[in-house]
């Protein structure tokens, strides 16, 4: 009978404590501006609405609401903006030495600045835009929108004005982008993207000129660790 007791005991503490998943895993990121509502969907299909200040994991899905803006930092300063109505998967973010950052937009409209990872290891930072392309990433800073099936992807002036570049590519074929204010279009998964051109996104502009004023108002909290 002995035996048993510290058998029902851990059996009773992975029970309250939901086991062994992302509850003891290291977080990734964090929420530092939201406007409105956002969801976060767990590995484990556990679904909770995010705060500022939440923590973010690997293999979390992030869902905005209508109206409604999301601002997240990851552990290499990589900072993600979500727009409304915009779906984004974390899929895995390593910043040793040979960092990996890889994540997803499924929907919606977006913005990034790339962080150490992509700084230190060109190549090693690569965001999927649904099933429509793939964009290589050389430490800058980026914008578009998915639709459907359907992307635009532009390269914005880098804060640092360093040199960029973006790489956006499928199975029909790629473009390398190296001048801000410079995008493509892919129309569908079965398109390879188009040639570079000078585009306007009013979508990001308003999402950046939103995500800057909230900062702006915002109390200051204590940084990702």
């Amino acid at each position: 009978m002995t035996n048993r007791i510290p058998i029902l005991l851990i059996a009773g503490l992975l029970a309250l404590f939901g086991g062994v998943g992302p509850a003891l895993a290291a977080a990734v990121g964090e929420v530092t501006v939201l406007k409105g509502s956002a969801t976060r969907l767990a590995a484990d299909g556990t679904r909770t609405t995010l705060s500022r200040g939440a923590a973010v994991f690997e293999d979390d899905l992030l869902e905005t609401g209508t109206k409604s803006l999301l601002s997240v930092r990851f552990k290499d300063d990589t900072r993600f903006n979500l727009g409304p109505r915009t779906q984004f998967r974390v899929d895995r973010v390593d910043d040793g030495d040979d960092g990996l950052f890889s994540a997803e937009i499924l929907r919606g409209a977006f913005r990034f600045v790339t962080g150490l990872i992509s700084k230190r290891r060109p190549g090693a930072m690569r965001v999927r835009t649904g099933v429509v392309a793939t964009i290589g990433i050389r430490g800058t800073t980026v914008g578009g929108e998915v639709e459907g099936e359907s992307a635009t992807i532009v390269l914005l002036e880098s804060e640092d004005q360093a040199p960029s570049a973006i790489e956006v590519g499928n199975d029909y074929g790629s473009v390398v982008i190296d001048q801000a204010g410079y995008g493509t279009r892919v129309p569908d998964a079965h398109s390879p993207p188009s040639p570079p051109q000078r585009m306007q996104l009013r979508t990001i502009e308003n999402l950046v000129r939103n995500i800057a004023n909230i900062q702006r108002i915002a109390v200051p909290r204590p940084g990702f660790h």
